[in-house]
């Protein structure tokens, strides 16, 4: 009993590993381990362990087909929704890299604002000043200067912005008019280096509170 238990055993393996045996062809997964366990398996009349063979082919076909999955990526999931969670509904999501030309754009921006007004003190790669660029070349709003961008634009053009730093290296701009909401998710990998551009939401309105808008 216990030799015929073992021989069960070591074929069930055998017919395991059998069908992790492949051959990708133009994409395709070829089961080449599968069907030479068919043929060991009708040759030595083994039809008991038709269920193994069955089970490491469908094994074999999740592991490949499955899209892959990073840690990274569940945890972008995750602080997505965290962040939809507080708009009533979301209309437009985009995402950018850390290589993404957005950033270089947008700072370029900020720096002929600047050029435009060299006496300004505002920072020219403050998060807030870096969106706010984006929402008014986004809204096709003429941009003057750093100081008429921060302190005039808002009372102008009738919208309310806010900053929240949940963590040194993350910030969230807020700009938000009558009609609809822009939020930008600006990231960085330590306190020393800048912020990049990594995420905007586009939204109705918020859930919890309205802004007051001038």
């Amino acid at each position: 009993m216990k030799e015929g238990r073992t021989d069960t055993i070591e074929l069930d393996f055998m017919d395991l590993f059998f069908c992790f045996i492949t051959v990708v062809l133009f994409g395709l997964l070829i089961p080449v381990g599968f069907i030479m366990g068919l043929i060991y398996m009708n040759k030595k009349k083994k039809f008991l362990y038709a269920k193994a063979l069955m089970f490491g082919l469908i094994t074999v076909f999740v592991i490949f087909y499955t899209p892959k999955i990073s840690f990274q990526q569940i945890k972008a999931l995750s602080e997505s929704n965290k962040y939809t969670e507080q708009f009533n509904q979301v209309k437009a999501v985009s995402n950018f890299k850390i290589e993404s030309d957005v950033n270089n754009v947008l700072q370029k921006a900020a720096n002929h604002l600047k050029d435009k007004n060299p006496n300004s003190e505002i920072p020219v790669d403050d998060p807030h000043v870096v969106f706010s660029i984006w929402v008014l070349q986004h809204r096709n709003v003429a941009l003057q200067d750093l100081d008429w961008l921060w302190y005039k634009a808002p009372l102008e053009l009738h919208y309310y912005w806010q900053i929240n730093r949940p963590d040194p290296l993350v910030t969230l701009e807020y700009v938000v008019f009558n009609e609809v909401g822009y939020m930008g998710v600006f990231e960085r990998e330590h306190e020393k280096e800048p912020y990049h551009l990594r995420t905007i939401y586009e939204f109705d309105r918020l859930k919890t509170w309205t802004p007051m808008i001038p």
